[in-house]
């Protein structure tokens, strides 16, 4: 029995330095780390007893004496195991939402095996005591392990079922501590004077401890606030339980103002008095940095939410004294209620992001339906059918001929990109590319369009068609890529075409990104052969400067432009003389958006280059395309 004492105690030493961990750390007490705080307590008590029942036993102590600390040490057995399927279950349910029939479920193991062990001293069901038997165990002993064994195995049932809303870190942790346990349970049973499962569980209760503390949210120390992650989780968990919450916003919305006129430092000092403020008021794991200038609170009590949200507009709106300054601030104020606004926690996060954006310089409490739900909703839907649309291989290449004034030909085409998802139909180019630019998918559909078009550049014999080169947009995301460049040429070389079949287009606007990197690129592509056309010319600022300086062999007047050009004679003055710059650089013009014979004939008139347009033809499928150049060149 000397190898228990050992186990025992290193039990012990271990149990000691995990307590002194837990108090010594500022952690959020919520349900699942309550849990996980009880399963530590109770699982100390196991070692502990451990070694008392041994003794109580080798010592023919009183009969009275051996029956508390062996039914004590089967009891902590099962309540351990019971606490840890809890701590898992606590990662996805709550318990205010938890139904009868469910609790009862989880308690009718423990309650059996409870049962058996009070009435042991009575009719010896887990073990019989005298000090002239010594310790005997009884016909039902057995479930002492079997219960326990049963709650480790519903923990590992239920982790799989539940795997698409738990980490995989997670599903591994719990799974290989339920196993563990479960084999040192079976050993005891085969080799009883082994006694190592108080160790195991305290090993357990190390893993679990440093998995909670691996993604434990930071803690403002000086405001209580903790971070923006923690909402989304706790957010989710309700939603998920279907329990009715509201998430109150507040935001400081001059706070850039407010910086440049008392200072980064003193705006802070600001923003952390009225956090404080906020953070005080309210339990820890309430409150929420979502930025320097904006906060979060959740709040359960929703039929008091818009109450506490107008009281605390009041109070913080009154000036702040900071290091001696009365600093008075814009306080801007609105509340979510959960589910009626929304049930989805990626919406959730939307409209906080979006309210925390938002171009605002007044305060005031407003109504959530000023942020746009649907519109929100609407975005995230958009960006599934992104994702779906670049997983299925969706996305549709369609081509708009270019006609040349000049040779009365159609010598080229634009590549359009297109989506149809089979949930929400047709979606339009002018409303998923500003997403796709947003969430970053922009770079792959961008990839996806280059690699369609080289494939038809390398299957159709351009000369023969009569086709000079096909245009494609460029985002500018893309653009400013590292491996940008590399990655063009490893898409061209693929289909083995020469690039000057390709030309590619970039709006005015992108260069205002990153302007260095973006010039690099463009002369890097000029000097592969690649032909640059400046697109949507005439929207916003027209910079001439940027236009002249970088070489781009086409240019694109936007359809507005053109539009109102062959209409208002204002328009026509600078139309002709803009087309008229852009020659006298050896620059052609492209007219986007003609429509009518009108527009036709007064471009030909002035002498522009190429017309694109509904015109002469819509964007059409490849092969569509294909027939239409056949008849027409």
């Amino acid at each position: 029995m000397v190898l228990n004492y050992y186990f025992d105690a290193a039990s012990i030493i271990a149990f000691v330095m995990l307590i002194a961990m837990v108090v010594s750390t500022k952690h959020i007490m919520d349900y699942k780390f309550r849990v996980l705080c009880y399963l530590t307590a109770v699982s100390c008590l196991i070692p502990i007893l451990d070694i008392l029942r041994t003794y109580v036993i080798d010592n023919r102590m009183s009969v009275v004496l051996v029956y508390v600390v062996n039914m004590l040490f089967f009891l902590v057995h099962a309540t351990v195991t019971f606490l840890f399927l809890m701590y898992v279950i606590s990662q996805v349910e709550m318990s205010e939402t938890r139904s009868l029939i469910r609790k009862v479920l989880l308690y009718v193991p423990l309650a059996i095996c409870t049962v058996l062990i009070v009435i042991t001293p009575f009719f010896s069901t887990v073990f019989y005591y005298s000090v002239e038997t010594g310790y005997v165990t009884g016909p039902l002993y057995f479930l002492t392990s079997l219960v326990p064994t049963l709650y480790f195995t519903w923990a590992i049932i239920y982790t799989i079922r539940k795997r698409h809303v738990l980490s995989r870190s997670f599903i591994i942790m719990i799974s290989l501590v339920a196993i563990v346990n479960v084999a040192t349970i079976i050993c005891q049973l085969i080799w009883p004077e082994v006694i190592v499962r108080s160790f195991t569980i305290s090993m357990s209760a190390f893993v679990m401890y440093f998995f909670e503390e691996h993604g434990r949210v930071a803690i403002e120390e000086d405001t209580n606030l903790v971070g923006k992650e923690y909402l989304l989780e706790v957010g989710t968990r309700m939603a998920r339980n279907n329990y009715p919450f509201s998430i109150i916003l507040i935001r400081i919305t001059n706070f850039d103002a407010l910086s440049d006129t008392f200072g980064h430092e003193n705006t802070k000092a600001l923003s952390r008095n009225i956090a404080a403020y906020v953070g005080n008021q309210f339990r820890l794991g309430r409150c929420f940095r979502i930025s320097e200038s904006t906060i979060a609170i959740l709040n359960t009590e929703i039929d008091k939410t818009d109450e506490l949200t107008r009281r605390l507009y009041d109070e913080l709106s009154d000036s702040w004294n900071i290091e001696g300054l009365d600093i008075s601030c814009d306080i801007l104020m609105t509340y979510i209620n959960c589910p009626k606004d929304t049930d989805d926690a990626e919406n959730m996060s939307a409209l906080i992001r979006h309210f925390n954006r938002m171009e605002r310089t007044a305060g005031g409490v407003i109504d959530i339906d000023e942020l746009h739900i649907n519109e929100h909703i609407r975005i995230k839907l958009v960006e599934n059918a992104i994702e779906r649309g670049l997983r299925n291989n969706s996305f549709q290449v369609f081509y708009q001929p270019i006609h040349s004034l000049e040779d009365d030909t159609f010598m080229t085409a634009e590549a359009l990109v297109r989506l149809t998802d089979p949930e929400l139909g047709s979606i339009s180019p002018a409303e998923f590319i500003p997403i796709a630019e947003n969430n970053g998918t922009v770079v792959a559909i961008g990839n996806y369009v280059l690699e369609t078009v080289c494939q038809f550049i390398a299957d159709n014999d351009m000369e023969e068609l009569g086709l000079r080169y096909i245009e494609l947009n460029l985002s500018v995301i893309q653009c400013l890529q590292k491996d940008f460049i590399e990655n063009v040429d490893n898409i061209v070389n693929k289909y083995n075409i020469d690039p000057k079949y390709l030309c590619l287009e970039v709006t005015e606007t992108a260069s205002n990104y990153s302007p260095t990197v973006f010039k690099r690129n463009l002369e890097t592509l000029g000097e592969k052969g690649y032909s640059l056309a400046l697109d949507d010319f005439g929207t916003g600022y027209a910079n001439i400067e940027r236009m002249v300086t970088s070489d781009f062999r086409i240019v694109k007047f936007d359809k507005e432009m053109t539009q109102y050009s062959s209409s208002e004679e204002r328009l026509q003055n600078v139309f002709e003389k803009l087309q008229n710059v852009i020659h006298s650089m050896d620059s052609k013009v492209v007219a986007e958006g003609v429509e009518t014979k009108e527009q036709y004939d007064y471009l030909k008139k002035i002498g522009c280059d190429y017309i694109q347009g509904y015109y002469f033809s819509k964007p059409v499928p490849k092969d569509e395309f294909v027939e239409f150049i056949k008849a027409n060149n």
